[in-house]
């Protein structure tokens, strides 16, 4: 697969990015593509129609939860008041106006591709059902 995302997989990507935030009771999710170190955002929705202010993209080395899901392929969910958290990950949380954090990886076409961030602003974790619907979902093709 081509590092740039065709048309028709930034469309499937957004409606991704609908159906993940409306199954898992998500204020937001973002999907982004994983290149080398960076996550560039390709695809993102909030449920209140506020607009996002992420940026174009980050360094997946700055943030050690989003590292370890990308590399052991194992989904995480975070809030900002947990035990141990990592600074930089509740930082850009608190930043953004959110409490709650999921991730997962994203595999189109059998390969991992990119990450999903599903947000919500309550400090309210994902339970079991919902990161299973979430993960359901986390494959294209």
């Amino acid at each position: 697969m081509t590092e740039a995302a065709s048309p028709r997989l930034l469309d499937a990507l957004n409606d991704l990015a609908r159906e993940l935030a409306a199954r898992t009771d998500a204020d937001a999710c973002v999907v982004s593509r994983v290149i080398g170190d960076m996550l560039i955002i390709v695809a993102h929705v909030t449920t209140d129609g506020q607009p996002l202010d992420f940026g174009q993209g980050f360094l997946v080395s700055d943030y050690p939860a989003t590292q370890a899901v990308l590399s052991t392929g194992e989904p995480c969910g975070l809030t900002i008041e947990d035990d141990g958290v990592d600074a930089a990950e509740a930082r850009l949380l608190a930043e953004l106006g959110y409490a709650t954090l999921l991730m997962l990886p994203l595999a189109v076409v059998g390969e991992r591709w990119g990450l999903i961030e599903l947000y919500r602003r309550a400090a309210r974790t994902f339970d079991a059902d919902e990161v299973a619907a979430a993960q359901a979902l986390a494959h294209i093709g």
